[in-house]
């Protein structure tokens, strides 16, 4: 299914036009709980175009494809519909919406719809009644409205985690990282105790084993623990997201929204060599956007700034606009923060709000890189996160129930050396025994490795 010709317009012109008071009322989107955009949809569009049901359709929606607000003599049936294959998946212009060319009745009901695309997300919308639907020029354009605000609304739900998900991949890429640097120092301890081996194998000359095999082998794992060592922060860089590119892509994404409603943006990202845990990003992208729609409902407003600026501690994000900050009301400020504060607070965030008259409105949100409740709660953690990738090495032989003597064959290093390295851990890990350094490593996730002959 596509929209009908020549039906197609701007959105613009789906937003121009006066209607008569009290024969249609925008209500907003933003703020609306997911699961009842369609019945929303249905609370703006029914004063100036009367129906018994409406179903919205958005084809690539993850969340939530299909909604339907219709009394229930009629939920059931509408509900066992194929809309996704009925609606089809029109082709807009970012901003455009359009008439949909459906057959006029439809299991009983008469039925008219409308598509738009806004923000990069495609939503139809299908009104439904047992009496025909005549629809006049006002109400083409209340439909239009409404569809183009479910459109963007939609975009947001697919871009709003559920509640929970933001620490959810915050913890998970925190235990990506401890799994990482395990592995690394499990691999370390491996090929060092390959060379250990192929190097006593050279000192006796077996027979099974020729020199020459045996000195490539020492060469290819020699470079090999050069590589695993040399890349100890490949990983966490490749775990991470560039955060120039993902402020690039937002801020484009922005820009066509905001272009339509004549609100001209200066953007600014410092620190652009930044790289941001993916939480982190995924948070930054959602506020910023919710933000952003905010602002765009201030009266007055035609001019707003976004500036990320990223410190070792937090990424800071600031949306300010030249509306006029003081007619926003107290339950209006509470509204606009809600998401913002909740996806913030998953990250230990903090968000504030200010505005002055003839100032505008100033959101602003810091989000820490670091979750420091973790590290609060787990002392074990922060005092291993001190120690050098020798004394990490040390520590982990040192759990395997190594001596010394084994640990200096095992690292290729003077026996002294070993007993220099033991004494740092012993002193960052703030305990006086070995085996009390082994007890805090194992707290901290570092498994006993056996010892290899």
């Amino acid at each position: 299914m596509r929209p009908s010709g020549g039906q197609d317009v701007s959105r613009e012109s789906a937003n121009s036009g006066d209607l008569h008071d009290g024969e249609f009322e925008m209500v907003g989107f933003v703020t609306f709980p997911a699961n009842h955009v369609a019945e929303r949809a249905q609370k703006s569009l029914s004063p100036a175009l009367p129906h018994a049901a409406l179903v919205l359709v958005t084809p690539d929606s993850p969340v939530l494809s299909v909604q339907v607000a219709a009394p229930q003599w009629a939920s059931q049936w509408l509900s066992a519909v194929d809309w996704t294959r009925l609606v089809g998946k029109p082709l807009l212009d970012e901003g455009g919406a359009a008439r949909l060319d459906l057959p006029p009745v439809l299991d009983g009901l008469r039925v008219a719809g409308w598509v738009a695309r806004a923000a990069g997300c495609t939503t139809a919308m299908v009104v439904g009644d047992r009496s025909d639907l005549p629809v006049s020029a006002s109400q083409e354009k209340a439909a239009m409205r409404v569809v183009m605000g479910a459109a963007a609304q939609m975009h947001a739900i697919d871009n709003y985690p559920p509640p929970g998900t933001l620490a959810f991949l915050r913890a998970l890429s925190q235990e990506r990282e401890r799994l990482r640097l395990e592995m690394r120092t499990r691999h370390t301890m491996t090929l060092s105790s390959l060379l250990h081996a192929l190097r006593d194998a050279t000192r006796t000359s077996s027979a099974q084993m020729s020199p020459s095999g045996v000195n490539r082998a020492i060469d290819i794992a020699s470079q090999a623990l050069l590589d695993l060592r040399g890349g100890d922060n490949v990983g966490g860089v490749r775990d991470r997201m560039a955060l120039g590119e993902i402020f690039s892509e937002t801020q484009q994404e922005l820009c066509a929204t905001l272009q339509a409603a004549r609100i001209r943006m200066v953007a600014d990202l410092r620190e652009t060599a930044a790289h941001v845990a993916p939480a982190i990003v995924h948070a930054a992208r959602l506020v910023t956007r919710s933000a952003v729609l905010n602002a765009m409902e201030h009266a007055g407003a035609d001019r707003l700034r976004l500036l990320w600026r990223v410190t070792d501690e937090e990424l800071v994000i600031l949306v300010a606009d030249n509306g006029e900050g003081a007619d926003l009301g107290a339950d209006q400020r509470e509204r606009e923060l809600v998401d913002i504060r909740r996806m913030a607070g998953e990250l230990r965030g903090q968000v504030d709000l200010d505005f002055h008259r003839r100032w505008g409105t100033t959101m602003t949100c810091s989000l820490p890189l670091h979750d420091r409740r973790c590290l609060r709660e787990n002392p074990a953690a922060r005092r291993l996160s001190e120690l050098r990738d020798r004394e990490c090495e040390v520590l982990t032989l040192i759990t395997a129930g190594l001596r010394n003597r084994d640990i200096a064959a095992r690292l290729f290093i003077s026996e002294r050396t070993v007993k220099f390295h033991v004494s740092n851990v012993l002193t960052k890990l703030q305990v006086g025994s070995r085996a009390e350094a082994i007890a805090l490593a194992h707290r901290a996730g570092i498994s006993m490795v056996p010892s290899v002959a």
